[in-house]
């Protein structure tokens, strides 16, 4: 498998030869011909922060991506983190298919399972609200979803949560990893969703936040209150939005594609 390395500051040179022998070898997981990977390694200078090595990968498998982040002390022990996470995700990976490929057509969309979430996340930076900028913008632009299919996804990709389009009803709604270690999911306020579970443990809501929001002031109720992230209504295109605190301190924007 081709392993391309990006470097960031003063990594060694023996982290990245270890980086591409280390994700190489997830190959065997996978038997896919067009496997690629990519891993940036990066070193952070500021002393305060305590785990200054990060380490972020994706695989390619032909149209599918698993993903995953994580920060340690030091870069070798980062990288060793990042393949087993990455070789966490790629056998849940084999195993959905291989489950899909035996369950009724009627079925496809399954039932989400928790899998193992880690404890290794890099750790966030601590940015006074006031200097905070969105820094970038994000759009999806992907098919309608069945909820369990979102939270599957999300998994799959090693993300906190995912902004997706519900397929019964073609609104944006975002799934997302509750304090208590449910799977929860925000739709706007009439999607009509209780709060509740469904037959595949999925706590289902309605957003808190009433009608649409203006930018600025989503921006400062996330300074406010620290949110992870806020899924809102814009008042510019009536759309689901979702901001979210980056682990740089800087806000993050993702928003649905032009349509």
């Amino acid at each position: 498998m081709d392993v391309d390395i990006t470097v960031r500051g003063e990594v060694p040179e023996q982290a990245r030869e270890h980086a591409v022998e280390k994700i190489g070898r997830l190959e065997r997981v996978v038997d896919s011909p067009e496997m690629r990977a990519r891993v940036v390694l990066s070193q952070e200078a500021n002393p305060r922060i305590e785990r200054p090595s990060r380490a972020e990968g994706e695989i390619s498998l032909n149209g599918p991506v698993v993903r995953a982040a994580v920060a340690d002390g030091d870069p070798i022990a980062a990288i060793n983190e990042l393949a087993s996470r990455l070789e966490r995700q790629l056998r849940r990976f084999v195993d959905r298919r291989a489950a899909r490929a035996r369950r009724p057509r009627e079925h496809e969309a399954g039932e989400w399972r928790h899998g193992d979430l880690g404890g290794n996340r890099p750790e966030r930076f601590r940015r006074d609200p006031a200097e905070r900028e969105i820094v970038r913008r994000k759009t999806f632009a992907t098919h309608p979803l069945t909820v369990a299919e979102a939270a599957d996804e999300m998994e799959l990709l090693d993300h906190d949560f995912y902004l997706f389009t519900e397929v019964e009803n073609g609104l944006e709604a975002v799934c997302y990893h509750r304090d208590d270690g449910r799977i929860g999911v925000i739709g706007p306020r009439g999607i009509g969703w209780s709060g509740s579970e469904d037959g595949d443990g999925i706590v289902r809501e309605e957003t808190r936040v009433s009608g649409a929001t203006a930018l600025a002031d989503v921006v400062a109720e996330m300074g406010e209150l620290n949110h992870r992230f806020m899924y809102f209504i814009d008042d510019v295109r009536d759309r689901g939005n979702v901001m979210y605190l980056r682990y740089d301190g800087h806000y993050g924007l993702i928003e649905p594609a032009a349509s």
